[in-house]
C-alpha cells in the first residue's frame, strides 16, 4: 500500500508555502512596529536590515523588544487554544479516518494566508492586528493537528521495519519545503511585495489541499464518512481516561519508563527551537543581515539538516546498525555542539559553520519517533502523539515568553546569550537519552527482533553480490 509518495507531497507543499513567509512576516513585524506603534520615520523604518548606518543599527534594537512582545502573545494564544484542539485530534481521525484530519488545518492555512495578504496590503494596520489570521488554524488545530494526522497515516502504511526509512523520508521532505522556501523567500519578496508573498503562499497550500482530496488514499479501513458529525458529537467521543491510560499503562521491559523520558526529550527539543525568529533578530543585530542574507543561511541549513537526516538513517541506524536511541544521542551532541558555536561565533562565516557542526540534528526526529512507535501497538499510535502535542504545547507557553525575556535582556549586551541556553537544553536531552540506552540494555530481548536482523545481513549481502536484488 502507498509505494508511491502520498502524504509527502502536500507536506512539500504546505512546508514551502509557510516558510515562504517565516522570515518576511519578521520583516513586516518590524517595518510596521517601527512605524506605526513606536512612531519612527517610516522612511527610516523601511531601512532596517538593510543598511550599515550605525543610527540604524540602533533602532533596529530599539524596535527588536517590541516585536518579541508581540510574537510572544501571538505564541502563547496559539499554543493554548491549539492545545485544546490537538486533544481531540487522536479520536477524530481515528473515528473518522486521517484524511479529514489532514484537510482541515491545510484549509486553515490558505485562509491565514488570504487575511494576510489583505492585512498587508494596506500600511496602517497595526501588527497587533495580524493575530486575526490565526482564529483558522486555532479553529482546526494548525500544523500541529496536520503533522499528528501524517505521523499516524504513516504508522498505518508501513511496517516495524520500514517505518524509520519512512519517518526519515517525512523529516526530509520537511527539510527539502523549508529550503526550498528559503532559497525563494527573499527574492519572491524583493521582486514582489508582502501581500503578494502572502497569496502565492496561499495559492501553494490550496495546491496540497487538492492533492490531499484527490491522490491520498484514506489509510484506515471501516470508517463512516457519511455520518454526520456536530461538536457535541466530537465532546461526546473525547475520553480523556483512554489518552492518559495509554501515558501511564503498566508496560514490560521498561518501556513505560523509556516513554516518559522520549516524551520528556522530546518536550525539551520542541522548547529549545522556539526562539524562532530570535534567530533572525539576533543575526540581524549582531552582524546586520538582510532579510536576502538569511534567507541563505536557512537555505543551506536546510540541505545540512536533509543530508545529515539521510546520512544517519540510511548509514548510521540501517547500515551500521546503530538503535534508533543512540543515533538520536549522536543528534543532540551534534546540535549542542551547534548552538554552542553559533553563540560563540564573530563572524558570519561562523554562523555557517555551526550549521555544518548541527549536521546529525537532521536524524533526532525521525528516529524519536519511530523508537516510540516501536513500543506502542498502532491504535495507541495517535493518541499517544496527540498527548506529545499537548505536552509540547503547555511547554511551548511558557518557552516563548522564557526566550523573550533572555532576548530582550541581553540584546543590548550580548544578543548571543539565548544560544548557550539552547545548547544548555540539548545537553540535558542527550542526559536522558543516555537515560534511554541503559535502560534498553537492560531489556536486550526487546530487540530480539534486531538481533535477528544482524544475523541476516550476511546471507542478504551473499544475494545483493548475485545480482538479485540490484
Amino acid at each position: 500500500m502507498c509505494r508511491f509518495p502520498t502524504i509527502e507531497i502536500p507536506i512539500l507543499l504546505s512546508i514551502f508555502g509557510l516558510e515562504l513567509l517565516g522570515p518576511v512576516q519578521t520583516n513586516l513585524m518590524v517595518y510596521r512596529t517601527c512605524y506605526l506603534i513606536l512612531g519612527y520615520n517610516e522612511t527610516e523604518c523601511a531601512l532596517l536590515g538593510n543598511s550599515n548606518d550605525k543610527a540604524i543599527e540602533d533602532l533596529e534594537k530599539a524596535v527588536e523588544p517590541t516585536v518579541n512582545i508581540i510574537d510572544t502573545t501571538t505564541s502563547v494564544i496559539q499554543q493554548t487554544i491549539g492545545l485544546v484542539t490537538c486533544i481531540f485530534t487522536a479520536q477524530l481521525s481515528d473515528k473518522y479516518g486521517r484524511k479529514p484530519v489532514m484537510l482541515a488545518p491545510l484549509i486553515a492555512m490558505a485562509f491565514s494566508a488570504v487575511i494576510m495578504a489583505v492585512f498587508s496590503y494596506f500600511p496602517n494596520i497595526s501588527p497587533w492586528y495580524f493575530m486575526i489570521s490565526l482564529i483558522p488554524p486555532l479553529l482546526t488545530g494548525g500544523f500541529s493537528t496536520f503533522m499528528i494526522a501524517n505521523i499516524s497515516y504513516i504508522t498505518d502504511v508501513t511496517t516495524e521495519e520500514t517505518r524509520g526509512v519512512r519517518m526519515a523520508f517525512l523529516e526530509g521532505t520537511i527539510g527539502l519545503g523549508i529550503l526550498c522556501g528559503s532559497i525563494c523567500s527573499s527574492y519572491l519578496f524583493y521582486a514582489t511585495n508582502y501581500w503578494s508573498v502572502y497569496a502565492i503562499s496561499g495559492g501553494i497550500v490550496t495546491l496540497a489541499i487538492l492533492y490531499t482530496i484527490f491522490f491520498v488514499p484514506e489509510s484506515l479501513e471501516n470508517i463512516n464518512n457519511e455520518e454526520e458529525t456536530t461538536v457535541k458529537d466530537v465532546l461526546k467521543s473525547f475520553n480523556l481516561k483512554e489518552y492518559v491510560k495509554v501515558f501511564v499503562k503498566k508496560r514490560p521491559n521498561y518501556n513505560r519508563a523509556i516513554i516518559y523520558l522520549i516524551t520528556l526529550t522530546i518536550t525539551l527539543y520542541i522548547f529549545e527551537e522556539s526562539p524562532g525568529n530570535k534567530t533572525f533578530l539576533f543575526l540581524r543585530s549582531k552582524f546586520n543581515w538582510s532579510l536576502q542574507q538569511y534567507t541563505w543561511y536557512t537555505s543551506i541549513s536546510s540541505l545540512f539538516f536533509i543530508f545529515g537526516g539521510i546520512f544517519g538513517t540510511v548509514v548510521i541506524h540501517k547500515w551500521l546498525r546503530v538503535t534508533e536511541s543512540v543515533a538520536v544521542l549522536m543528534g543532540f551532541i551534534s546540535q549542542m555542539n551547534g548552538y554552542l558555536v553559533r553563540g560563540l561565533a564573530t563572524r558570519s562565516r561562523d554562523i555557517y559553520f555551526s550549521a555544518f557542526v548541527k549536521l546529525l540534528a537532521g536524524i533526532i526526529s525521525p528516529q524519536m519517533r519511530t523508537l516510540l512507535a516501536r513500543l506502542v501497538p498502532n491504535d495507541e499510535i495517535a493518541k499517544l502523539f496527540s498527548l506529545i502535542m499537548v505536552v509540547q504545547s503547555v511547554c511551548g507557553i511558557a518557552s516563548s515568553p522564557f526566550f523573550t525575556l533572555i532576548y530582550n535582556s541581553t540584546v543590548n549586551t550580548n544578543p548571543a546569550i539565548f544560544n548557550f541556553v539552547t545548547a544548555g537544553i540539548s545537553g540535558t536531552c542527550a542526559i536522558l537519552i543516555v537515560i534511554v540506552i541503559v535502560l534498553e540494555n537492560l531489556r536486550p530481548t526487546t530487540y530480539g527482533k534486531l538481533i535477528e536482523d544482524v544475523e541476516e545481513v550476511p546471507e542478504q549481502r551473499s544475494e545483493d553480490y548475485d545480482g538479485s536484488h540490484i
